[in-house]
């Protein structure tokens, strides 16, 4: 479990002068300040308080006792992720959702709260407004029924059998989204098990406090479709109800013996996955699921007492929010971009002791080796590859291993040693799709994106992978990088790849000059990626580059910084925030000084925002969250408003003493 950290404030009796250089001194002093004793940095990755339900509720499905010190932090999360209503959203910015606040709600009963405790009273009203819990999206229904809150009868098939079919069908679940695919694979265990907890006083009064109307005169087979309009982003589509009624049709005759076997072998899938993650999983979204399938499976089974031991990996606790699990752990992300961030400051500044033990930490978190039959359980060579979290992890990804092979680009020999910049290069390679762009962890596996078939209502775009703008640029940079320094390994394959990457990014631009985001927020994340990805696949006079930095430039605001809002990531189209964000207008001053100084009356006055925006001990302030997923979910990456602003800082003194040069020449 991680204890969140405080950085110290600088010792100083009078602040320095505002200017660029000063800042900058500042932000990096701050920066060193965070880095762990193993050279690392690691900011929690925040979304909300879903997880910190789901593992009260697992704890509850499988026996497994919870301190009363551990009670008292997860309710002191609940009350730190209240929305001013009173409710729980999907992150602290969306509306109430029913979803949300009724795992929480449940969740908060378990753990010993009165149904009139005022941290549930505004939940129990809103409950009662709209109707009950029957509308709840697909995975409430599920987990309520595990809880015996829910009539199985309710909930759309997740069929175990799926996994049966002939590999050559595109709808087999090996080509889903890997998070997909190992969300509904514990899923589809736990299904055709049907299990539900014991009917207790408690689950009948939940059951009473969960409806409006008699649970036992509850129309189920209706309740399947039933869902709150204000919880769906994605709705099911025609084809995905014809087959819910297939399946449904199935379930009604299903073979016993057929199912037995196929929930041994789904099993076999969830210990693999387990043995190759250190017994974290992939995510703790499915890693909860995996707990309850095992628990179900068999109670001794010693990789459930692993992972019940390692749930710990993804916890975050203090005494201001209390304890909540992280949707992603991200040392090795935070490293290789504070290493980024120092190694442009480092022209201006001595930080050549913290560099060497940051890249000394991020060199051993490279997959040295395979592993054993990865291609049986539907996944990719791992070898090469660096992941978000940390080499423990074992699921490395495109852009993580892009953004760490950048990091120790001129890294001492004695760092380079430790680690094999080739295989890094062969696992991004790897991860390339037939259309030029690159996926996330893995290549994507077939021509259709499965969105018709999407069961996960509140989430936009989560069945495949895609070629992403983010992970085509980062690849696009690490390989143009690699073969400047290695120009005559895999030369032929690097220069294909690039030109295919880059064809892909190039039609991505939107007519107005910018492109997509579709981890961060959302339109000058997307635009700063793009920005760097086609400069380094050598577009330096391109107008497709121009373009873009015309459109950042047009969206800057009074105070010369950017602010763009997470609502644009619902419509696809740009809105602008009413506040500048300083973690956007870092962003943006990296992408314009990448091209160079065309626009320095514009990156200027970023910078004088930046600089304005300082606070005293060197860091920056706490703003709206700038990361996201499947377009509804929303990220607080923490340490992104440590590392980008020195970044940009970095790139605009040295921008700036050119410019001086010159000016003097």
């Amino acid at each position: 479990m991680k204890t969140e950290k405080f950085s110290s404030s600088l010792p100083s009796s009078q602040s320095p002068p505002l200017d660029s250089k000063n800042a900058l001194l500042r932000g990096v002093n701050a920066l060193i300040v965070q880095q762990a004793t193993d050279g690392s940095w690691e900011g929690e990755v925040v979304w909300c308080a879903m997880l910190a339900a789901q593992y009260a509720l697992t704890c509850y499905i499988t026996q497994t006792p919870i301190s009363q010190k551990r009670r008292e932090a997860l309710l002191l999360q609940f009350t730190a992720t209240q929305l001013p209503s009173g409710l729980w959203g999907l992150h602290n910015q969306s509306e109430p959702y029913l979803f949300t606040t009724t795992l929480v709600y449940v969740a908060a009963r378990i753990l010993g709260v009165n149904k009139d405790d005022p941290l549930l009273v505004p939940a129990q009203q809103f409950i009662q407004q709209v109707g009950g819990v029957i509308a709840i999206p697909s995975w409430g229904k599920f987990w309520l029924a595990m809880l015996n809150l829910y009539d199985w009868r309710g909930v759309n098939p997740v069929l175990p059998e799926a996994w049966l079919l002939p590999d050559w069908l595109p709808v087999h679940p090996k080509n889903y989204y890997c998070h997909t695919r190992l969300i509904y694979m514990p899923m589809s265990f736990i299904y055709g098990r049907k299990f539900q907890v014991p009917l207790t006083q408690l689950i009948q009064e939940l059951r009473q406090e969960l409806y409006v109307s008699d649970y036992n005169a509850i129309a189920w087979k209706a309740a399947r479709h039933a869902l709150r309009t204000e919880d769906v982003y994605n709705p099911p589509t025609s084809i995905l109800r014809i087959i819910y009624y297939i399946n449904n049709i199935y379930e009604s005759l299903y073979s016993k013996a057929l199912r037995q076997k196929v929930s041994h072998e789904l099993i076999k899938n969830i210990q693999y996955e387990l043995q190759t993650t250190d017994y974290t999983s992939l995510s703790p979204v499915s890693g909860l699921l995996n707990i309850v399938a095992l628990w179900l499976y068999d109670r001794n089974d010693q990789n459930l007492h692993q992972t019940i031991n390692h749930l710990e990996e993804w916890m975050w606790e203090d005494e201001q929010n209390g304890l909540r699990i992280a949707g992603a752990r991200s040392s090795t992300w935070d490293t290789a971009f504070a290493i980024q961030a120092l190694k442009v400051a480092s022209s201006n500044l001595d930080v050549s002791a913290s560099l060497l033990k940051a890249q000394t930490f991020l060199a051993s978190q490279q997959i040295t080796e395979s592993f054993p039959n990865y291609q049986h359980f539907h996944r990719i060579d791992p070898q090469g590859g660096f992941c978000f979290a940390g080499v423990w992890h074992g699921w490395p990804v495109s852009d993580c291993t892009a953004e760490a092979l950048l990091a120790l680009t001129n890294a001492p020999s004695t760092v380079l040693s430790s680690c094999n910049l080739q295989d890094a290069v062969k696992f991004i390679l790897r991860c390339q799709n037939s259309d030029g762009g690159f996926g996330s962890y893995e290549r994507r596996k077939i021509a259709s994106t499965l969105e018709w078939m999407n069961p996960a209502e509140m989430f936009g775009n989560s069945m495949t992978e895609h070629s992403y703008i983010e992970c085509t640029a980062s690849c696009l940079e690490a390989l143009g990088e690699y073969s400047l320094h290695y120009p005559d390994v895999m030369s032929q394959e690097i220069d294909i790849a690039i030109q295919q990457a880059k064809l892909w990014l190039l039609k991505q631009q939107m007519p107005d000059g910018s492109w997509p985001g579709f981890w961060g927020v959302n339109f000058i994340y997307g635009t700063m990626f793009g920005i760097r990805g086609l400069l380094a696949a050598g577009e330096t006079k391109s107008p497709a580059i121009r373009k873009a930095c015309r459109w950042l430039v047009s969206k800057q605001r009074p105070d010369g910084g950017w602010g763009e809002h997470f609502q644009g990531c619902l419509t696809n189209q740009y809105v602008e925030h009413t506040k500048s964000q300083i973690i956007q207008t870092a962003w943006v001053m990296m992408a314009l000084l990448t091209v160079g100084t065309n626009h320095w009356e514009a990156i200027a006055k970023g910078a004088n925002f930046l600089v304005n925006m300082q606070l005293e001990n060197g860091e920056w302030p706490k703003q709206d969250w700038a990361g996201v997923f499947f377009h509804t979910a929303l990220l607080d990456y923490t340490l992104y408003r440590s590392y980008f602003p020195v970044w940009a800082l970095g790139m605009y003194e040295s921008r700036r003493k050119e410019r001086i040069s010159l000016e003097s020449v």
